[in-house]
C-alpha cells in the first residue's frame, strides 16, 4: 500500500518526515513515539489538530500516516501481531470493534476515561465505542438517516407511513441482498429490534447477542413488508431516486401507457446525498436547497404509532494493540484520542468537512447549518450493533427482506422465523 505524505506549513514544532509518515516532533530530549493511521477523507484537519496538541504536549511526538480505509482493517491484522501498527486508528467506524477485538487488534481504554467523560456526547456515540462491556475508542462524528422530502411535491411533514403511497418513496436497496441498514427504521415500526438489549447492570442499553426480531412483532412486520412489496419499496436505482426526487411530478405517455416521472416525494438516506441533490448530477440539474426545495424531517410513525428508530453510526478513534510501546503509550494515545473528541476538534471536523459532531457542544455550534440541525434534530438513534458476527447477519437478514418484498416467500412470516433463526445460529458459532 502506498502511503503517502503532505507538507504542513507554520508549525510550531520542528516537523519531519519518517518513512511513509509525517512526524510532528517536539524538541524535547526523551519523548515518547505516538503512531496515527488516518483516512485521507478527514486528514488535513486531523493533522492540524494534532499538530496543535502534539505543541502543546513535549513529551511527545506524533507520526501521522496515511492510509486506504477500504483495507486498514486487513493491514492492522497483519501489521499488529508483528508490532507494527499504529496507536491510534482516526476515523474507523464504531462496527468495526467487534470484529477487530476478536482479532486481538484493540486496547480497551476504560482505566483512562474520567466517569463523566459520557456526558460530553450525544445519546448513544460513548456507548458505541464499547464491545463486551468495555470501551476501546472515543467519538468523533456521527451519521444517520431521515425522511429527505421535497417541498413543493410535498408541503407538509409525514406524520405516519400510512400517509406515503406506492411510487412516493425513495430507498435504494440491493435486488439481491436488500438494506437492512436503510429499512430497520421501518422494522421499529413494529418493535422489532434487530438484537435484545440488557436491562440491567453496568452493561444496561447495550446490546446483547440474542437476536430480538423475532416472535409476533416480527411476523407482522414481515406480512406488512409483504403487503407493501416492490410497489412501496422499488428497487429503482440510486441515480433514478435522485431524479425523480429532483423533479416535478408529472404524466407521460411512453409507448401508449401512462407514466409518472418525477413521482418520489420523500427519500430515506443521509446526508452522503446532500451534494447530489443541491448541486445536481447525473444529468439531472434541478438542484434543490434546504429549506425551500427540500427539507430533513424525522420518520414518521409506523402503522400503529410506533416512532421509528435509525442507526447510529459513529466514526471516533480507536485504541490499536500495537506499536513498540504500546500498553506504556496508552495514557499519552487517549490523552490525545479525548483531545480529538473534544468541541474544539469536532467543530473543526464539521467546518471543513460537514462531519455532524459527536460533542454536545460542537454540535450546538454547527445546528446553524440547517443540514446538520435537520438530520441532528431527525435523530431517534440506537448505536449500529458492532458484533463480529454482524458480516454474516447483514447478509442473511437482506436476503430474507428481499424475497419478501419481491413476492417471493408465499408465508413471509414463516420465511422471517427461519431467517432468525438462521442468524442465531451464525452469531451463535462467532460467539
Amino acid at each position: 500500500m502506498k502511503n503517502r505524505t503532505r507538507k504542513l506549513v507554520g508549525l510550531v514544532a520542528a516537523l519531519s518526515v519518517v518513512g511513509s509518515g509525517l512526524t510532528l516532533a517536539n524538541p524535547a530530549s526523551a519523548v515518547t513515539n505516538l503512531t496515527i493511521w488516518a483516512d485521507k477523507g478527514t486528514l488535513d484537519t486531523i493533522k492540524s489538530r494534532v499538530q496543535k496538541w502534539d505543541t502543546d504536549n513535549a513529551a511527545y511526538t506524533v507520526t501521522i500516516v496515511e492510509r486506504d480505509f477500504g483495507t486498514v482493517r486487513e493491514v492492522l491484522k497483519t501489521a499488529v501481531p508483528k508490532g507494527q501498527g499504529p496507536d491510534i486508528l482516526a476515523g474507523a467506524a464504531h462496527d468495526w470493534i467487534g470484529n477487530l477485538v476478536a482479532a486481538n487488534v484493540l486496547l480497551p481504554i476504560d482505566a483512562n476515561l474520567p466517569a463523566n467523560f459520557k456526558d460530553d456526547f450525544v445519546p448513544g456515540a460513548l456507548q458505541a465505542m464499547k464491545f463486551n462491556g468495555k470501551y476501546y475508542g472515543v467519538p468523533g462524528w456521527t451519521e444517520n438517516i431521515a425522511i429527505l422530502r421535497n417541498v413543493k411535491k410535498a408541503p407538509k411533514p409525514l406524520k405516519s407511513v400510512n400517509d406515503i403511497k406506492d411510487g412516493e418513496l425513495g430507498i435504494n436497496y440491493d435486488a439481491t441482498n436488500s438494506d437492512p441498514y436503510h429499512l430497520y427504521p421501518f422494522q421499529t415500526m413494529f418493535s422489532a429490534p434487530v438484537f435484545k438489549t440488557y436491562t440491567s447492570g453496568a452493561n444496561k442499553g447495550d446490546w446483547t447477542d440474542t437476536v430480538g426480531m423475532g416472535g409476533t412483532n416480527g411476523a407482522k412486520f414481515a406480512k406488512w413488508l409483504a403487503a407493501k412489496g416492490t410497489k412501496f419499496f422499488g428497487p429503482p436505482s440510486n441515480a433514478k431516486i435522485l431524479c425523480d426526487f429532483l423533479n416535478p411530478t408529472k404524466t407521460t405517455t411512453v409507448k401508449g401507457k401512462k407514466v409518472t416521472t418525477g413521482a418520489i416525494k420523500y427519500w430515506v438516506t443521509g446526508a452522503w446525498n446532500i451534494n447530489a441533490i443541491e448541486a445536481g448530477a447525473g444529468g439531472c440539474k434541478t438542484g434543490l436547497k434546504v429549506g425551500t426545495g427540500y427539507s430533513i424531517d424525522p420518520l414518521p410513525t409506523g402503522p400503529t404509532g410506533t416512532k421509528a428508530q435509525q442507526f447510529l453510526g459513529i466514526r471516533g478513534y480507536l485504541m490499536v494493540a500495537s506499536g513498540p510501546n504500546n500498553v506504556t503509550n496508552v495514557p499519552g494515545a487517549v490523552e490525545l484520542m479525548r483531545f480529538m473528541s473534544s468541541e474544539a476538534t469536532q467543530f473543526s471536523l464539521y467546518d471543513n468537512y460537514n462531519k455532524t459532531p459527536a460533542n454536545k457542544a460542537a454540535l450546538d455550534r454547527a445546528k446553524v447549518n440547517p443540514v446538520i440541525k435537520g438530520f441532528a434534530n431527525a435523530a431517534n438513534t440506537v448505536p449500529m450493533p458492532n458484533s463480529p458476527a454482524m458480516a454474516a447477519a447483514w447478509t442473511i437478514w437482506g436476503k430474507a427482506q428481499t424475497r419478501i418484498i419481491q413476492g417471493k416467500e408465499k408465508k413471509p412470516d414463516v420465511a422471517w422465523a427461519n431467517m432468525v433463526k438462521a442468524l442465531q445460529a451464525a452469531i451463535d458459532k462467532v460467539k
